[in-house]
């Protein structure tokens, strides 16, 4: 059997390499030099007969037999693990890196929160926290940069899955000084069509999403005064009256509770919800610490006032 060529401790070594990819984030977790696990490295590829890595500007990229060697070995270890623990009537101990992509606000008022309780609860695991859009964390996905993200509605790689975690409303908003002198407000487009408009991205996307919603428009032709991909930014632009712009109401809610004059177009009436996912690659085999995250976000995110 090949088996019988092959110790446990090369597999770990194998395993912990091309989850955290690299040979010096591996020996840091193990315990070892980066010279033993490269010779641990060397060794395994002997013993298969194979190169399991290529080495790329100095970065072991795992070979298509070795990432489906690393599925197996992953889930077996991790398997192992929980198996002795149960059995010693021990916890299991979570630990290592979570690299987890999120929005910019809604990861900050909600995520981050979380992250830090899991985190006292587990604090042998660290998170690697990337911000950015649902196309930028696509990206990441399919190239294996994150464990998983957060994303809000976007159309993502059929290779990604994904499964609602929570949301957000999207409300309409602008200073009411700045609205005084257009008259009195309303979700018309008579009266919307004469206002200038703060966008996250070219196109208006968000903008869109709120008049098809609102208004039944398949598009929107508003005057677009500003772009810039933030959400505190564009608060600042609209509290400023340079313009209307959509925001979170969880934004508009501490706006209005530090004292800035707002006003919200079709408050209470049919909200726009911003379904939150969270996206993963398609088969990938999660660890321990990953997969107790997710069911912590899974548990807490739905029930929180958003």
């Amino acid at each position: 059997m090949i088996l019988d060529n092959v110790n446990l401790n090369l597999l770990r070594i194998f395993e912990a390499v091309c989850r955290t990819g690299s040979m010096t984030k591996a020996a840091q977790e193990i315990h070892l030099t980066q010279s033993g696990v490269s010779q641990s490295i060397k060794n395994l590829e002997d013993i298969l007969g194979l190169a399991l890595f290529d080495r790329v500007k100095g970065k072991p990229i795992p070979t298509p037999k070795a990432h489906e060697l690393f599925l197996v070995v992953k889930k077996q270890l991790d398997e192992l693990e929980q198996t002795l623990a149960q059995i010693l009537e021990e916890d299991v101990v979570f630990k290592g890196e979570i690299h987890l992509g999120i929005p910019i606000e809604y990861g900050n008022s909600f995520i981050l929160p979380l992250a830090a309780e899991f985190s006292r609860i587990h604090p042998k695991v660290n998170f690697k926290f990337f911000y950015g859009y649902a196309s930028q964390m696509n990206h990441m996905i399919l190239k294996g940069e994150l464990d998983f993200a957060i994303v809000d509605s976007f159309h993502l790689d059929k290779q990604i899955e994904t499964f609602e975690v929570g949301y957000e409303i999207h409300t309409l908003c602008g200073a009411t000084k700045y609205l005084s002198t257009f008259g009195v407000p309303s979700v018309t487009k008579e009266f919307l069509s004469r206002l200038d408009y703060i966008s996250y991205l070219e196109g208006a996307p968000v903008l869109t999403g709120w008049f098809q919603h609102h208004l039944k428009k398949c598009y929107f032709e508003g005057k677009i005064k500003a772009v810039l991909m933030d959400v505190q930014g564009v608060a600042q632009l609209v509290t400023h009256g340079l313009g209307v712009g959509v925001l979170p109401k969880h934004v508009v809610d501490k706006l209005l509770k530090s004292g800035k004059d707002l006003y919200v177009f079709g408050e209470g009436q049919n909200p726009l919800y911003n379904r939150l996912s969270l996206a993963s690659l398609k088969g990938r085999t999660h660890s321990f610490q990953v997969q107790a995250f997710i069911e912590h976000l899974q548990s807490n995110l739905k029930s929180l006032p958003q």
